[in-house]
């Protein structure tokens, strides 16, 4: 395959091992310089707003470079802006959009609306997360023919099915307990309320929340672990019976499909593109948001249902693995960047 170079803008990167932002970014990266692309990169690496200043220098520095034969960039409009206004016009611009910043911001007000429609007015090329997202942006402007879904993927030879049992003893669960495991920022967004809920009526039940953020009140059953590296969310995952998301917007959850991918079965909401990757009664159940009895009754429902958990997670790890699967979806990104060459 004829080699490029990939010149990556970014405002989440993560800045060491075990740093959650644009982690996803990051594997990307990677998958792309195994296959020989060459990636420029101008990324964001701490929370601070005071790493917008270095961040876009560096974005104007590459925007310009004639070293780089097209330009992506993640998160509309932040890591847009540079490239779309200042980057050279004799190669593509691509944007891809995660989730809020094509389901949230575009309609938070006018000017977020106008900027977010600029941006694709400008863009050669957009990639959504997912299904939903894509239907959206077509209503904000993007054309049919510009505009693919590649989700994030998973990579199914690291996330995979394990022993339950040295899981736990490794963890220090209890082998008879049923687990439920939520990964991710402890954010209101992620629908932690809703879990803490069901866990106060779930007391024979453990909930472990594995990721950063200020911990709630909460209840006796429920674990905090803090950040954790992959291999420790994949030990997590293992040790689980089944993933909470309960999430408020989202585009497609690569938690979700990490869980899936180790063999257990999901519970999510009806948010963006959750339900694209569960089908409910399949691979897991979806909830609608906000809806902390449903999501009660759902969590209930896999305690007492022990055999057809084991069958969901059996399927959710086959759908990822078919559909999923990372090597898959950076063939079909680099697919679109030699499209976007040749023309």
């Amino acid at each position: 395959m004829t080699g490029y170079t990939l010149g990556l803008y970014a405002n989440m990167y993560p800045a060491f091992e075990g740093d959650y932002r644009g982690i996803f970014i990051r594997q990307m990266v990677r998958d792309l310089e195994l296959r020989g692309i060459s990636v420029r990169k101008a990324v964001k690496t701490t929370s601070s707003p005071l790493g917008y200043f270095p961040f876009y220098y560096e974005s104007f520095r590459l925007s310009r470079s004639r070293e780089i034969d097209l330009m992506q960039a993640e998160y509309i409009p932040h890591s847009s802006l540079i490239p779309a206004l200042f980057g050279r016009r004799d190669i593509p611009l691509v944007l891809k959009f995660h989730g809020d910043d094509a389901r949230i911001y575009p309609f938070m007000n006018g000017v977020y609306h106008r900027i977010t429609t600029s941006m694709i007015r400008r863009a050669d090329f957009i990639i959504a997360g997912s299904e939903e997202m894509s239907r959206i942006l077509i209503r904000l402007g993007a054309t049919i023919e510009r505009i693919a879904v590649v989700h994030t993927g998973v990579d199914t030879t690291f996330f995979t099915p394990g022993s339950r049992e040295e899981s736990r003893r490794v963890l220090g669960l209890s082998p008879d307990e049923t687990v439920f495991l939520f990964v991710g920022r402890l954010h209101p967004w992620k629908g932690i309320y809703e879990i803490l809920d069901a866990a106060r009526s779930s007391r024979d039940s453990r909930f472990v929340f594995v990721g950063p953020g200020t911990i709630p009140d909460h209840p006796g059953n429920c674990l905090f672990t803090g950040m954790q590296s992959a291999e420790e969310i994949r030990t997590w995952m293992r040790a689980s019976d089944c993933l909470l998301l309960p999430t408020y917007t989202e585009s497609v959850p690569a938690v979700v499909m990490e869980a899936s991918a180790c063999g257990i079965p999901s519970i999510t909401s009806d948010a963006g593109g959750c339900p694209e990757v569960i089908e409910d009664g399949k691979n897991g159940l979806i909830v609608p948001v906000r809806d902390a009895r449903r999501l009660l009754e759902a969590v209930t429902w896999m305690k007492n249902h022990p055999d057809a958990r084991q069958r969901m997670g059996d399927e959710a790890r086959s759908i990822v693995c078919s559909r999923y699967d990372h090597n898959y979806l950076t063939e079909k990104l680099v697919g679109i960047h030699m499209s976007l060459l040749r023309r």
